[in-house]
């Protein structure tokens, strides 16, 4: 028997084919566009979903068609936050709004005084970035389109609603919505009412290891399965990246350094954050929560700044960065270029190098930009110290972590060292995979094992007191520059 797992990411889709020794058989990538003509704006097509999920598919399908044909279950992940509103019908009205479009922060500061103890339900301040924002904006901006509104799906849920004609979504996915009760684990009557929707627009709501549906005829025909495929119900791509790790008891953390940035430490239970700088979200596993540092800068960042100097080559520009040693740069760098969540919950934060001279360089930038995110994620592990592990190697995943400079500096800042897993890229897409063995009938402890360590980044001792030093430095950046940037 075989599995499959499905990650819609925002700038691609992957997909990873096991069998149930979780041995990885084939896997593909598909890459997905964003619509982004103006800034603060972000947006897909939700059938470009599907489109992506049909190209991996036919790519696992084509490289290792005897596994593919022994497929039992799909579990899915996905992008967070993202929204599509659709009609009676179940098509798009429009585009949906990705978690990064920046519309809607002044619905969001309303929805906080329509609904008291709005961070206190969702475990998260109310921001743009979340569906709930994202929703109120479309009443006020688009209320046409609004008042046609009769069910709302995130990017997962779209792709199982194709695979098997059923609407559905999960607690981890709900979670990141601010429109969910989280020690509840449901959605929240109050949250709607402020919103104007009714409950039936939302989809039922079942653990992330839970079946959700099997392939419909139709699809099952055009993929080349059998009707029988179980279609887990899935989780958000932290989650379910977690569940990739075999993160499933409290205190253990990891990070994922894709395009934004996040670290997160697993917990047994709804105990919110007293300060609200941390996400607190239900996990895609049941009975558990976990609390992120969420950072919407990360890869990005380094993207920018290789465009920026017209170097095509992020991994040549990696290689010289790595070449001149292990000592912090001369510049700071602050790295919100599309605001920030933790700690400072600031969409109108903004970057800003400090310290360049006539002799800065693109190698200069670049490392500033590499340490930039490194102090950003060492916020992150300063909110989280007492609620994970404080003691051994911390697991990486996402594309951030294939570079050795950047998983040096990272593991220098933090002072602990960092452990690249097997298909770390992949870990998402494992998740849920392992999700569809557990919807088909593995035990939860079977399925989540733990993960094979590829490589151990240890940091380099000499310079971790220099890191120290400009981390302090770093942390009066965002008081000292509020002002002139805001």
């Amino acid at each position: 028997m075989t599995y499959l797992g499905l990650d819609l990411g925002t700038t691609a889709t992957k997909a990873i084919l096991v069998d149930d020794g979780q041995t990885v058989l084939a896997a593909a990538t598909a890459a997905s566009q964003v619509l982004q003509p103006r800034p603060g704006i972000s947006e897909q097509d939700p059938e470009s979903w599907i489109a992506a999920a049909r190209a991996v598919l036919a790519q696992l399908r084509a490289d290792a068609p005897q596994a593919f044909a022994a497929v039992r279950a799909i579990g899915l992940s996905g992008q967070m936050h993202s929204v599509a509103p659709l009609d009676r019908d179940w098509r798009p009205l429009r585009p949906a709004l990705l978690w990064n479009d920046e519309r809607g922060q002044d619905q969001a500061l309303r929805l906080q005084q329509a609904v008291p103890g709005l961070a206190r339900i969702t475990g998260v301040r109310p921001m743009a970035s979340f569906s709930a924002a994202k929703l109120l904006w479309l009443k006020d901006d688009e209320p046409a389109l609004f008042a046609r509104i009769r069910h709302v799906l995130w990017p997962k849920d779209y792709l199982r609603l194709w695979l098997t004609g059923q609407a559905a979504s999960d607690m981890s996915d709900a979670a990141g919505t601010q429109l969910f009760d989280q020690a509840a684990r449901a959605w929240s009557a109050p949250i709607l009412g402020a919103i104007g929707l009714d409950g039936t627009t939302l989809p039922p709501l079942s653990e992330g290891t839970a079946p959700a549906g099997h392939l419909r005829p139709a699809v099952a025909r055009e993929l080349g399965l059998s009707p029988d495929v179980v279609v887990a119900t899935g989780g958000g791509d932290t989650p379910v990246g977690a569940a990739g790790l075999g993160c499933a008891d409290a205190g253990q953390a990891f990070l994922s350094l894709g395009t934004g940035a996040v670290y997160v430490a697993v917990r047994e239970s709804y105990d919110p954050d007293p300060d609200i700088s941390l996400h607190d979200f239900a996990h895609c596993l049941p009975g558990r929560w976990y609390q992120m540092a969420a950072m919407l800068n990360g890869g990005s960042c380094l993207a920018w700044v290789a465009a920026l100097c017209r170097e095509p080559d992020i991994a040549a520009l990696l290689d010289k960065v790595q070449a001149r040693g292990a000592a912090p740069g001369r510049i700071l760098f602050q790295p919100y270029l599309r605001g920030e969540r933790t700690p400072y919950h600031d969409p109108a934060a903004r970057g800003a190098f400090i310290g360049l001279d006539a002799m800065t360089d693109e190698v200069d930038l670049a490392r500033a930009v590499l340490e930039g995110v490194a102090f950003s994620l060492r916020l992150g592990q300063d909110l989280l110290a007492g609620r994970q592990s404080p003691a051994g190697p911390l697991p990486i995943i996402g594309g951030g972590g294939r570079s050795l400079a950047w998983t040096r500096i990272i593991a220098t800042v933090l002072d602990r060292p960092l452990v690249i897993p097997h298909n770390a890229e992949h870990a998402a897409a494992l998740g849920a995979a392992r999700l569809a063995m557990i919807a088909h009938g593995a035990s939860q402890a079977d399925a989540l094992r733990p993960f094979n360590p590829a490589r151990t980044v240890e940091p380099d001792r000499d310079a971790v007191p220099l890191y120290a030093e400009r981390y302090a430095r770093f942390r009066r950046l965002y008081p000292a520059l509020h002002d002139l940037t805001a």
